[in-house]
């Protein structure tokens, strides 16, 4: 008679043993525990907080100068744990964290003493041993590229040296890019970069020129001419009102010293190709921009004119209406 083979007694048990072990692991993965010291009276509410998310994850109260907080997490998360302004940051993962807000720090898990090790021994180093500062957050951005160690170090080397936080930006993981802090940061150094009075950052478009070439904007900035930069979008409207105006001060300049140069974001090329049709639009087009001009230049809002000195200098930033005709006039009659 043929029939499933039956285990001896103490296979039997080891089999039973591995599944155990393999169910409670499936239940305990993403577990984390946080074992907190605050000296704080009884019965202060303590939160678990994702400011991202802007979601409370677990609550609970001081009790003797202690607290616990415990729950599941799919991944590693930058969250913070206290009340008000006593609260301690930090990378919550599986496993179990020790958080001390009397001291403001916490450890116990790998991702969080990583970046203790490293936050410890950054500013710990002499303000002018900036060198030495630099070298650390680069050293530890590179070996975490995709970890919320290296998103963190990355957003302090943004303190210190934001040319080599630039570098290294393009070099992490989009997750590491996407990161709140190191967003925040790197938005606030494209802005300083591209503020009035400072020198234009180049960017190549693949494809942009209307036959399908690249187009970079230096082919067009930085040439001895003015050139009036026009971030739009075929399904703007505020865009479309724009043009007029833009049209008029075209007609008038445009030449050896003036152009304007009007740079698709946000678009589909079809969509953007189908206005141009429409709208007739004599002057330079660049096409499938999408969120270079966002990335380097901070253009999250359209539509949005920036005029270039001829050596590259941004003059204005934000020009509308009338306003555009007048701010060239005027450039164009002091090189007269």
């Amino acid at each position: 008679m043929h029939g499933t083979p039956r285990l001896p007694l103490t296979m039997k048990k080891i089999v039973r043993y591995l599944l155990l072990v393999a169910a409670l692991t499936a239940c305990t993965q993403n577990h984390f525990r946080i074992d907190g010291i605050w000296n704080a009276e009884d019965g202060t509410p303590v939160w678990l907080i994702d400011t991202d998310a802007r979601d409370t994850l677990a609550q609970t109260v001081v009790k003797d100068g202690r607290f616990a907080l415990q729950g599941k997490i799919s991944a590693p998360t930058y969250l913070y744990v206290g009340n008000g302004r006593q609260r301690v940051h930090l990378i919550l993962e599986p496993g179990v964290v020790t958080v001390d807000i009397n001291e403001r720090v916490s450890y116990g898990t790998p991702l969080e003493d990583a970046y203790l090790d490293f936050h410890r021994r950054f500013y710990g180093l002499p303000r002018d041993q900036r060198e030495a500062r630099v070298a650390l957050a680069d050293s530890v951005v590179r070996t975490n590229p995709d970890n919320l160690v290296g998103a963190l170090a990355l957003e302090d080397l943004a303190h210190v040296d934001k040319e080599r936080f630039l570098e290294l930006y393009e070099l992490v993981s989009p997750d590491n890019q996407a990161f709140s802090l190191v967003q925040s940061a790197h938005q606030s150094i494209l802005i300083q970069k591209s503020m009035e009075g400072k020198m234009f950052t180049d960017y190549r478009v693949p494809g942009g020129n209307p036959d399908g070439t690249d187009v970079k904007l230096s082919d067009y900035v930085g040439r001895g001419k003015y050139i009036l930069l026009d971030h739009w979008a075929s399904w703007c409207g505020p865009c479309k009102a724009e043009m007029p105006y833009i049209r008029k001060v075209w007609e008038a300049f445009h030449g050896e010293k003036f152009d304007v140069v009007s740079i698709a974001v946000f678009d589909k090329r079809t969509d953007t190709e189908e206005a141009l049709k429409k709208l007739d639009l004599p002057w330079l087009q660049i096409l499938d921009g999408q969120r270079i001009p966002a990335t380097l230049y901070g253009v999250n809002a359209i539509p949005h004119l920036i005029l270039f000195a001829p050596d590259g200098t941004i003059l204005k930033r934000g020009l509308r209406g009338e306003a555009i005709y007048t701010a060239v006039a005027t450039y164009l009659t002091k090189e007269e």
